[in-house]
């Protein structure tokens, strides 16, 4: 067995999430003398171990993702685990510590997944847009595609020259060509974990499915939270258990796969912005941009 592809794990982080001082922890918790460990993962906010038992998770961010987060997290999910919530503040939450593994590339965990984000996307919305502490929208997208397209449009103008030519052409080119096509596939808004890729999916010697950092969460397309999944192409039987199990409760299109690419197009473009010329990070997304862009023209 192998774990789910995940080149996202050698990415450099951002120095504003590589710490956090014995001042910075006393202020959102009880003086703490026991061992404190920065987590690997996470390239918005900082994650400390406290002890076997805590973790301290500080939103460097966006203060405001943490009561949306509290909320995503005490909603009583059926298909897979979460954290418990175990104290919170105005830009912080600890969180019970999970122990698990890594996501392997196998049937069972795809079908596992299948069956958390079909539960996650049961959850429906009348509009798409940001989500409140409350876990209503709060920040409605007039027309979501448009927003996406705005998105990706700011993000582009913020890079250096060197990145923004051929990216901006070619993936602008894409949604342009395709907008009515991808304005009816995100036509029936669901809540997305909007992060829902390996780094945040793990495997509990139980059996279960553990699935974290929701800080993301929206109301949009579906097939955002899919494109995340198969960025760095799991496994054919991990991807058909996963269909398989995900069509039980909830519907994917013909040729998912091909749409769940273009869609990640927004997220891929997001995922550039702040990201250092050079960087790992910069070469592996600017990579799958131009290989994604490249099949769905072809």
């Amino acid at each position: 067995m192998r774990p789910l592809p995940n080149p996202e794990r050698a990415w450099e982080r951002a120095a504003h999430v590589q710490t956090l001082t014995p001042a910075e922890i006393e202020r959102r918790v009880a003086p703490f003398a026991g061992e404190a460990e920065v987590l690997s993962g996470g390239h918005a906010n900082v994650n400390v171990r406290l002890g076997a038992e805590r973790v301290l998770r500080v939103y460097r961010r966006d203060a405001a993702a943490a009561p949306k987060e509290a909320s995503l997290l005490a909603r009583g999910w059926r298909s897979f685990r979460v954290p418990a919530v175990l104290s919170a503040g105005d830009d912080f939450l600890v969180l019970e510590h999970v122990p698990h593994g890594p996501l392997q590339d196998t049937a069972m965990c795809g079908a596992a997944v299948g069956r958390a984000l079909a539960e996650i996307h049961g959850v429906r919305f009348d509009r798409a847009g940001f989500l409140g502490p409350e876990l209503a929208v709060s920040a409605p997208f007039a027309d979501c595609i448009d927003a996406l397209r705005c998105y990706v449009d700011a993000v582009l103008d913020r890079l250096v020259p060197a990145l923004r030519g051929e990216l901006s052409e070619r993936v602008c080119a894409f949604v342009d060509a395709n907008a009515a096509a991808l304005r009816a596939l995100a036509s029936a808004p669901v809540l997305l974990h909007g992060d829902f890729k390996a780094s945040n999916l793990h495997w509990l010697s139980s059996g279960e499915l553990l699935v974290l950092d929701w800080e993301f969460a929206y109301a949009g397309p579906s097939l955002m939270d899919v494109g995340q999944l198969l960025r760095w192409s799991p496994g054919p039987e991990f991807v058909a258990a996963f269909a398989d199990a995900y069509r039980q409760s909830a519907p994917l299109p013909e040729g998912f796969e091909r749409w769940a690419a273009a869609f990640d197009l927004f997220n891929l473009v997001g995922l550039l912005d702040g990201a250092e010329p050079g960087s790992r990070r910069v070469a592996d997304v600017c990579g799958r941009i131009l290989q994604t862009t490249g099949e769905l023209e072809g």
